[in-house]
């Protein structure tokens, strides 16, 4: 029996993922480590089949936001380091441990019952410690840092990796909030030194600090979007090819009179006879109700709009006086090698961030690896 495939799918450049892991492998020089942040599948690319191919070019650890995203990359063959980034629940220590992954600890109750889990299982378990310095989310506050970090030193079956902490504004051409976190840690660095407490491994800066503030490089960087070919901004200080391309094909075309309203709620109303092409794919894969009547696709070497409301399953475009036919090629993000709807177009159509584009495609979107 045949397969049954969608007429929707994302192709993902194994090749782009190669290149963009070599721009950062030579930014960042040999004496620093590089950190392929791989949670929320990859941030949409897939995470499996994107980490080899990480792997294979440069890349020295891997991290996910959750345990059972890297247990999925262990149970596909990865042996790599991996870093779970978030918080670690109670009842997930013992999988952690069973598959050596390096725990973020920010707190001493979660280190204490890790130290547990390792000893009943006779292993080492991984710790990489988390300092807040303004980012406001997860870590410890500097004040009480050195203490956590002695702690934990103190506890059996625990080893630590790595100190850490996040940069909340390392995109922002401004840089003084970055920099006074970068301080914070500094002084984090100084007063473990001043306890004797030596760190394999200190770690802050994410994309947009790997390529905007370079003091902050330190031993690892954590690259996580600009692996996959976005920036966090618009400057382009090295070479960053996206990776990824959504595609579909024409479902139906139709010819409609002028004054023919299009879609729910008759949003858009044609001022001329023109020809209307139905896209198979709606906000169940991604492509958010926010682009209706505002972004463009690519069919056959011409830019389209978007008319109408983007419906759950299907999306409608004015095509004009093209030729267009059933089973006709439709470019949704990437290029044609002439032109290009990227994932900053569409996020600047939705107010957000082109790595929130790529997210929050479904799992109805097939991804090919090309």
């Amino acid at each position: 029996m045949s397969k049954l495939a969608r007429q929707v799918w994302a192709e993902v450049s194994l090749d782009h993922i190669a290149h963009n892991v070599r721009q950062f492998r030579s930014l960042i020089g040999p004496g620093c480590e590089l950190m392929a942040v791989v949670k929320a599948n990859g941030y949409g690319h897939g995470a499996l089949e994107t980490a080899y191919t990480m792997i294979a070019h440069g890349t020295n650890w891997l991290a996910t936001a959750l345990p059972e995203e890297a247990v999925r990359l262990r149970r596909g063959g990865i042996t790599a380091p991996i870093l779970v980034l978030g918080a670690v629940g109670a009842d997930e220590l013992d999988i952690c441990v069973a598959y050596d992954l390096a725990v973020t600890v920010f707190e001493p109750h979660i280190a204490r019952l890790l130290s547990q889990a390792a000893v009943a299982q006779r292993k080492t378990a991984k710790v990489h410690i988390k300092v807040d310095t303004g980012m406001g989310r997860l870590g410890l506050l500097p004040c009480d840092f050195g203490d956590l970090v002695e702690l934990v030193q103190s506890l059996p079956g625990l080893e630590i990796q790595g100190v850490f902490t996040h940069f909340a504004r390392a995109e922002d051409e401004d840089l003084e909030y970055t920099a006074w976190q970068w301080e914070r840690f500094c002084r984090v660095r100084a007063d473990l030194a001043a306890r004797n407490i030596s760190i394999p491994l200190y770690h802050a800066a994410n994309t947009a600090a790997t390529l905007f503030f370079p003091q902050s490089r330190l031993d690892l960087v954590r690259v996580g979007l600009g692996i996959y070919g976005m920036y966090p901004d618009t400057r382009r200080p090295i070479d960053l090819k996206p990776a990824l391309s959504l595609k579909t094909r024409v479902a139906f075309v139709k010819r409609v009179p002028p004054g023919s309203a299009v879609s729910y709620g008759g949003t858009y109303v044609s001022w001329k006879e023109t020809s209307l092409a139905v896209l198979p794919i709606g906000y169940a894969d991604g492509l958010s109700r926010g682009l209706s009547n505002k972004a463009q696709v690519i069919i056959k070497g011409q830019y389209c709009p978007i008319v109408g409301q983007v419906t759950m399953d299907h999306t409608l475009v004015d095509v004009g006086d093209l030729p267009v036919a059933i089973g006709d090629e439709v470019i949704l993000l990437g290029s044609d090698g002439r032109l290009e709807v990227s994932a900053d177009t569409w996020a600047r159509h939705l107010g957000t961030i082109n790595y929130e584009i790529t997210c929050t495609l479904s799992s109805r979107v097939e991804r090919v690896y090309v």
